[in-house]
């Protein structure tokens, strides 16, 4: 990770969706992503011999890919690709190729440029959670011009997709669409509500870029492919019981004695009952697994899985790290708002607390306390 990815990455929270249409509520570029990527995950697991350590790459590349292309709307957008696609593609990698290894390097070269069954599976995802949104903005934009056009060309698009079963399913309009409801509201919920910040984050957003952190993380210490699944959605769901506890902030959380524990308690009893059953049946258990204690490292068995201290480089779920991720994804957020001139007391606590927290520490040889410094995103 260096200070240029992570600004570029978190730049995608400030990226309006929409906004050539009336809407009832902001949309913004990263909330759309992580959707993307939940669906992507339910798709996926509809499908046979889908490499998931691609279809993460390829996710993350193509999120890279439309950070820097800012707002540029989606009919330009496919107008360059169809008489200028090599020259887009090159001012792209022009911008990333001092920010990124090779390898990450050469995923953005080819994200528009292959045909494979994880860039089809990410490509219905991203019209599936462009859809959803739209549906929002069709109810309360219904006179307004163009509208039925891009109705229609959503349409027809995802029609184009029903090779998948996950999109025939999803089409149902059943438990697995309400799931992936669930999840979409979350963007609805914003992070440090108690304090005015710039630019405002959903929990939606936060958690996929908890999800490329871990990835990034996890790639730094050298563990196998393996593990970028794990950690990577592990990220990508860990605050998912939100959508139904609402985020509750940390000095309440930690500060009435007892009511940490009762939370848990609460979260574990709704994952239980109105999470898992909306997912389907082959998903239940990992996504179980996923969201309950998510940040403890855990062993992966065939009765689920059993939590350990420490972890191999293939085996299991870095829990430890994908909580860094989070402080980390936390930290970026405060310091970001700072930069901007938003300096409330709330923030600059959390900044040194967080710098205290991590000076000197290290997670599998990563020295951390190198990311976990205000100047590092100066």
């Amino acid at each position: 990770m260096n200070p240029e990815l992570i600004k570029l990455l978190f730049s995608t929270a400030s990226i309006e969706r929409w906004n050539d249409l009336p809407r009832p509520f902001k949309f913004v570029e990263l909330d759309k992503q992580a959707h993307k990527m939940i669906i992507a995950y339910i798709l996926a697991h509809f499908e046979k011999n889908v490499n998931f350590a691609e279809l993460i790459k390829l996710g993350i590349a193509g999120v890279l890919y439309r950070a820097v292309l800012t707002d540029l709307k989606s009919p330009v957008y496919y107008y360059f690709r169809k008489h200028k696609g090599k020259e887009l593609d090159e001012f792209v990698v022009n911008k990333l190729q001092n920010i990124l290894d090779k390898e990450m390097l050469e995923y953005v070269k080819k994200f528009n440029n292959i045909n494979s069954v994880e860039k089809r599976i990410l490509s219905a995802s991203s019209y599936l959670s462009s859809k959803w949104e739209f549906d929002f903005i069709y109810k309360f934009a219904k006179d307004t011009y163009g509208i039925e056009e891009i109705k229609k060309n959503i349409e027809n698009e995802l029609e184009d997709y029903y090779d998948l079963e996950g999109v025939r399913i999803l089409s149902l309009k059943r438990k697995t669409y309400d799931f992936i409801t669930l999840c979409g509201n979350l963007r609805f919920q914003k992070r440090w509500a108690n304090t005015p910040r710039v630019p405002e984050t959903s929990v939606l957003g936060h958690m996929l870029f908890v999800a490329i952190v871990s990835f990034f993380l996890t790639k730094e210490y050298g563990a196998s492919e393996n593990k970028f699944y794990y950690n990577f959605f592990a990220g990508l769901f860990h605050d998912l019981p939100e959508a139904l506890t609402r985020d509750i902030i940390a000095p309440v959380k930690h500060g009435v004695t007892g009511l940490d524990e009762i939370l848990k308690e609460y979260e574990k009893m709704i994952i239980e009952e109105k999470i898992i059953p909306l997912v389907p049946k082959h998903l239940q258990s990992e996504l179980k697994m996923f969201i309950t204690d998510e940040f403890a490292n855990k062993l992966i068995t065939d009765k689920g899985y059993k939590k350990i201290k420490e972890v191999s480089k293939d085996l299991g779920i870095d829990g430890s790290l994908v909580k860094v991720a989070d402080h980390f994804a936390a930290f970026v957020e405060a310091v970001m708002s700072i930069n901007y001139g938003i300096k409330s007391p709330e923030l600059l606590n959390a900044v040194e607390v967080l710098e205290k927290k991590y000076e000197k520490e290290k997670i599998f040889n990563i020295e951390l306390e190198k990311y976990f410094k205000e100047e590092f995103l100066k």
